[in-house]
């Protein structure tokens, strides 16, 4: 024992020079890179792009540029076909053109079926003023689950903003659970 020599070892001990801490800085880069496609942060601060360019709408309160005051829907009796309709009212102080609402089928396994971008007419929705949108479906043999609704800017711009104020359904007595 007297001739041995003490070592600490650690896990800088075997390193193999630069090149970990190289592929570690570019990995991190990387999904900071991802990072950032996935959640948009710095969209807004491209110069180059007039794609860009095109900010959605909001009120005056800094709120919801529209209010989705109806949405109904009526599936056919045999089940294959599903009509959409609703009205929305521009709640800024300017009018918003090329209004389009995206409707987006979802079968009964959860997954997108279909999607539709159908124009709210008028095209040119004044301030204050109330637009009508209505989209017919093929529902297949997946069935319909569910749907959504959204609304854009035409040319694929950005999504508007909503707030739902669809009046609440209440089921008619006979259709309602009792309470335990």
């Amino acid at each position: 024992m007297a001739g041995e020599q003490f070592e600490l070892e650690t896990r800088f001990s075997r390193s193999k020079g630069l090149f970990p801490y190289v592929l570690g800085a570019l990995g991190l880069g990387v999904l900071i890179l991802l990072f950032m496609i996935v959640t948009g942060i710095g969209r807004d601060h491209l110069p180059f792009s007039e794609v860009f360019a095109v900010h959605a709408p909001s009120a005056a309160d800094g709120s919801e540029a529209l209010s989705l005051m109806t949405n109904t829907h009526e599936e056919s009796a045999d089940g294959k076909s599903l009509s959409v309709e609703g009205t929305v009212v521009n709640r800024t102080e300017k009018t918003i053109s090329g209004l389009m609402a995206e409707i987006v089928i979802i079968d009964k396994y959860t997954l997108p079926a279909e999607t539709q971008k159908v124009p709210v007419e008028p095209a040119d929705l004044a301030a204050k003023a109330t637009g009508s949108f209505h989209a017919n479906f093929t529902i297949g043999e997946k069935g319909l689950g569910s749907y959504s609704v959204q609304f854009r800017l035409a040319n694929d711009g950005p999504y508007v903003p909503h707030k739902d104020e669809t009046p609440e359904v209440i089921p008619p007595p006979s259709e309602q659970k009792p309470s335990r």
